[in-house]
């Protein structure tokens, strides 16, 4: 059985986590930042009206928004734990 291990949705943890990805393609700050705040925005909103999201949802969601702004980072936060 795969134990089930639940986070508290924290808008500062998803920016943060955009950060690190947009630092790593080496993006500038101002832009990265930007592009930080603007979904983290829309993951509040977006998360709401639910009661239960899964870390996939999350990923899921922030991946689609990030695909309209920039698809390198889209495809980088995508595939964190694939790259090598």
């Amino acid at each position: 059985m795969k134990k089930r291990i639940s986070y508290e949705y924290s808008s500062e943890g998803v920016r943060q986590s955009i950060l690190r990805h947009a630092k790593s393609l080496r993006m500038p700050d101002g832009w990265a930042e930007q592009i930080a705040q603007r979904v983290a925005k829309a993951c509040d909103v977006w998360i709401e009206d639910k009661d239960i999201v899964t870390e996939d949802d999350l990923r899921i969601f922030i991946c689609k928004e990030l695909e309209g702004i920039s698809p390198d980072l889209a495809y980088s936060y995508h595939n964190h734990d694939k790259i090598i």
